[in-house]
């Protein structure tokens, strides 16, 4: 058994921005909450999961009896895996699956969401992938220095993770545990050492890899490493064995890129891969595999913690006649916190459309407000306290029942205004989105959207509004939906490396 557990310092500048908004006098927690075993996965599904068989990603996930998947690569099935698996809980923004609800907190902004152990009890999920080119070790295979391959991290990887750091940090300063999953497309410097120089092919030197570098340096550990700490007996490969296996490229270079880390009140008590039947490494064995990734399930005893006040839509779209479901901590409960829906922007006091109570003194749950009546548009709930105090916001909006949005197919390279996109370049790119399709058309393939995020990520809102994405160059055409509500297709190749 690997203990691993984490305590950082933190500056008070971090957990003053943290609890902004709170009134953390007021805080009302579950008291002392018992350790839970958790079992934590990561999984790049490959496109979608359907290039081999949908189904047997399903079984793979089964197999290794995770509670929480990081997904990458879902491309808008993130719902659909939730579904097949009967796991009532996703998040297409984060592409997490879970069985435990998920509670998106109005500062997570696409960084993190909650897991609810238990009402007041949670864990921080986080999940990345980041870019894939220019791949470090082809550059290593390849013979570039050293300093070259830092060089190219460092300019590619790192500033992708790096500037969230500190919020995992302020989040287990405060007591909450963070789980972060991803295809981080960058090997560990704890596999690069000089031991294991030579062992496999294009591993020519050691590497003191940045991201691997960094998230260690703010309070994760790396879970299968502590569980396996010899990288010589236990290399734990994930990437990859075959594309599906056994197809492989002679001069392909193999590694571990794969991660699920942990911050926090963690304690590890069991790491596995989960891949091809009779691979090396492979704890839990499918047949066939259907991924070009293998999977990484990690056994965690975990403490939960307590939010800080909140109040959140379970669902960022909600179309008109469902529920809208909001999940709130409050400071008082009953008689004296309300949870309030307003039109977007709304004042909380003299503009409310409906409001609703705590239910029955309780500081955690969740209440329901009805759509029936409510024109489509932009909505946010808040959490008011004493005093007409506004303690917390949160923004959703609501559609039409038959509202979509439409995929859009062109040829590249293609000019817009001032901006033109070539395939196989990363190019910011300015979108206008109106109801119900797209506007103007955007080259898709080979080149793809791979993230979509407004100011505030307000998305699909019902007028035009700006949407800012990526393209990159694919390899193919791939259907994929919106990470908020898997009703619009288009494609992607690159995909948020954290949203």
């Amino acid at each position: 058994m690997v203990k691993a557990f984490l305590c950082r310092s933190l500056s008070l500048v971090l957990l003053l921005v943290f609890f902004s908004g709170s009134s953390a006098a007021y805080a009302q927690t579950v008291g002392p909450v018992d350790p839970v075993d958790l079992r934590i996965m990561t999984f790049n599904i490959w496109m979608g999961g359907e290039l081999v068989d949908f189904d047997q990603v399903v079984e793979a996930i089964k197999a290794a009896d995770a509670d929480i998947v990081g997904l990458q690569e879902a491309i808008g099935n993130t719902r659909r895996l939730a579904d097949a698996l009967g796991w009532s809980y996703a998040s297409e923004r984060m592409q997490i699956i879970s069985r435990f609800p998920l509670i998106d907190p109005p500062d997570g902004n696409g960084l993190y969401i909650f897991a609810q152990i238990k009402p007041g009890a949670v864990v921080a999920l986080a999940n990345a992938h980041l870019p894939s080119d220019p791949y470090g070790p082809y550059a290593v295979r390849d013979g570039a220095a050293l300093a070259e391959v830092l060089e190219l991290e460092q300019a590619t990887r790192l500033p992708m993770i790096a500037p969230h750091l500190p919020k995992f940090m302020a989040l287990t300063q405060a007591s909450i545990p963070v789980l972060l999953t991803g295809d981080f497309n960058a090997p560990s410097h704890r596999d690069w050492t000089t031991a294991m120089i030579g062992t496999r092919t294009g591993l020519d030197y050691t590497v003191e890899w940045p991201v691997s570098t960094a998230v260690e340096a703010a309070g994760f550990v790396d879970t299968y490493r502590a569980a396996h700490p010899n990288p010589a007996k236990r290399p734990g490969i994930t990437w990859t064995y075959g594309y599906p296996y056994p197809r492989l490229k002679p001069d392909e270079v193999i590694d571990r890129i794969d991660f699920v880390f942990a911050a926090g009140a963690v304690e590890v008590l069991k790491s596995q891969i989960v891949g091809e039947t009779g691979t090396p490494d492979a704890d839990i064995g499918i047949s066939p595999y259907p991924s070009d990734h293998r999977g990484v399930v990690s056994t965690l005893r975990v403490t939960p913690g307590s939010p800080p006040y909140f109040v959140a839509a379970q669902s960022r779209l909600v179309r008109v006649g469902e529920p809208i479901v909001v999940r709130y901590h409050a400071p008082m409960g009953e008689g004296s916190d309300r949870i309030v829906l307003v039109a977007g922007d709304g004042d909380a006091i003299n503009d409310a459309l409906m409001w609703l109570p705590p239910y029955e003194a309780s500081f955690f749950g969740s209440v329901t407000f009805g759509s029936t009546l409510l024109a489509p548009g932009e909505y946010e709930v808040a959490l008011i306290g004493v005093d007409d105090t506004e303690i917390a916001r949160h923004s959703f909006w609501i559609i039409a029942p038959t509202h979509s949005l439409q995929s859009v197919r062109t040829k590249p390279p293609t000019k817009l205004g001032k901006l033109s996109l070539s395939p196989g370049r990363i190019h910011p790119l300015i979108v206008g989105i109106g109801s119900p399709s797209i506007a103007p058309a955007i080259p898709i393939s080979p080149t793809a959207i791979s993230v979509i995020y407004t100011p505030r990520q307000r998305l699909l809102a019902m007028q035009p509004l700006i949407v800012v994405c990526w393209v990159k160059q694919c390899y193919r055409s791939v259907s994929m939906k919106c990470v908020f509500c898997s009703t619009m297709v288009f494609l992607s190749w690159l995909q948020p490396p954290l949203l």
